[in-house]
């Protein structure tokens, strides 16, 4: 008879909880809560056993007492681990006031996070920071899933330890449970293409402009010029030789006039795509060239590149609604763990556009 006494004995009045189901399945209480919540790592008879008597014993959880008791316990601990902010206009900064933005609605039912900061040409500084949230007592992270190698490793041994992960950002293909919230990268570029065309037309040049750090390109720009180079090559590809690649590293705007020099002719129309939120490093590079006839596309409203927006030293600028992402993803995690909700394997960010005439509607919403 195996397990049906005990079920027969149960009154099937009162819902089991999870230790009962695990002492009636016999097995431990996280296989279980593995089984609950769709997870791996259980063998397919072990599952089927525990739905039945799941089923049979009609365990409902008590999403009210779930949220008391973690709100009472302050068991909601989300890290976020996102690179270093060193300047007040990173893109970083916008998403870490959309991340506080969350925690502060959510600090009386227990929610609080954490911040890890990490250098993104160090894998070895990403995975120290990662060591020191799967030690603690966290349910979550927030990251980006920029370095590969490291992010594979983290997702491995999430599973493991039952935290969530959600990146912001970027996506890209992983081995493992992964939750993304983020623009469509390629489709972004495709889209700066068709603008940039727009203007510039058949007789001008076009240049996408990678400002690095440390001669590394991220996963994002890599997208995104890849999806610009995209549509000219089904849209127009007798243009592909008057399309240039320019990698940069950071510097000064003097430095970047001298680099940008030979692709600005005054005769010629030229049409550059910042593929990150730089664009306002390039505009005043520009500016050494006042008489050129140069149409600019970037990405992200910091203030910087509004500025520049306003001045129409930037054209078009692609808005990723960063502080959105750093929102959702705080929300989702919450209501993933409290309400059992299942979180969104990708939330897609439009892709809007931003222009000088538009630009005031956006800086007064409440995610501008």
């Amino acid at each position: 008879m195996g397990l049906i006494p005990n079920l027969l004995h149960m009154n099937p009045r009162k819902p089991s909880g999870i230790k009962e189901i695990a002492r009636l399945a016999k097995v431990s209480i996280g296989t279980v809560d593995r089984v609950l919540h769709n997870r791996k790592g259980v063998a397919a008879s072990t599952r089927a056993r525990v739905l039945r008597i799941i089923e049979q014993t009609g365990y409902t959880k008590n999403i009210t007492a779930s949220r008391l008791k973690l709100a009472s316990t302050h068991r909601i601990r989300i890290a976020i681990l996102i690179p270093e902010i060193s300047e007040p206009w990173s893109y970083w900064r916008l998403q870490q006031n959309g991340i506080e933005k969350a925690a502060a609605e959510l600090k009386e039912l227990g929610v609080t996070v954490a911040y890890f900061y990490f250098d993104v040409n160090k894998p070895a500084d990403f995975r120290k920071k990662w060591q020191k949230i799967r030690t603690a007592d966290f349910q979550a992270v927030v990251t980006v899933p920029f370095l590969k190698k490291a992010v594979t490793q983290l997702l491995e041994e999430a599973e493991v330890h039952h935290v969530q992960v959600v990146f912001l950002d970027t996506e890209r293909p992983l081995l493992g449970k992964a939750c993304f919230i983020r623009q469509n990268s390629y489709d972004a570029g495709r889209v700066a293409g068709r603008l940039l065309y727009g203007l510039v037309g058949e007789q001008g040049h076009y240049l996408v402009v990678n400002l690095l750090r440390d001669a590394k390109i991220q996963i994002n720009c890599q997208q995104r010029e890849e999806g610009f180079r995209s549509f000219f090559k089904e849209n127009a590809p007798h243009l592909l030789p008057q399309l240039h690649t320019l990698n940069h590293p950071l510097n000064t705007d003097e430095l970047l006039a001298g680099v940008l020099e030979p692709f600005v002719k005054p005769e010629r129309p030229l049409g550059i795509f910042v593929s990150s939120a730089r664009a306002f490093m390039v505009a005043g590079a520009l500016r050494h060239f006042p008489h050129s006839k140069t149409f600019l596309a970037g990405f992200d409203l910091n203030q910087q590149n509004i500025a520049c927006l306003k001045k129409g030293e930037i054209h078009f600028i692609i808005h990723q609604k960063p502080e959105y992402q750093g929102y959702t993803a705080v929300k989702s995690i919450y209501n993933h763990l409290v309400h059992e909700e299942a979180p969104a394997v990708k939330v897609d960010i439009p892709i809007e556009i931003i222009v000088k005439e538009n630009l005031p509607s956006y800086i007064h919403r409440e995610w501008a």
